[in-house]
């Protein structure tokens, strides 16, 4: 969960970046992929708070909100994808003790 948080986090610097960016500097690029980023970082955010209760759905959300930030949203890809790991392998286990 913290390679998740972490990643949640330099994905959320990133559009404080884009906004200083697009505040200080009229750059048009950055004008137009700061909705973008917003709505990408926002999905992340959220799956990783529904990662609380359901964890594959939560890993996808995760996963699919950092894609827009690679390279650096890969940290959020692989925190997602280790949430989702280890829900499959503790439903897994529940499965064989049963």
């Amino acid at each position: 969960m913290g390679l998740a948080i972490g990643g949640i986090i330099a994905n959320w610097l990133a559009v404080l970046i884009f906004y200083l960016n697009t505040s200080l500097n009229y750059d048009e690029a950055s004008r137009t992929l700061l909705p973008f980023a917003i709505i990408s970082v926002l999905v992340a955010t959220i799956g990783l708070i529904i990662a609380t209760n359901n964890k594959k759905i939560g890993g996808v959300l995760i996963i699919i909100g950092s894609i827009f930030f690679v390279p650096l949203g890969l940290i959020g890809v692989f925190g997602g994808r280790k949430i989702m790991s280890r829900e499959n392998a503790r439903s897994l286990d529940e499965r064989r003790n049963f």
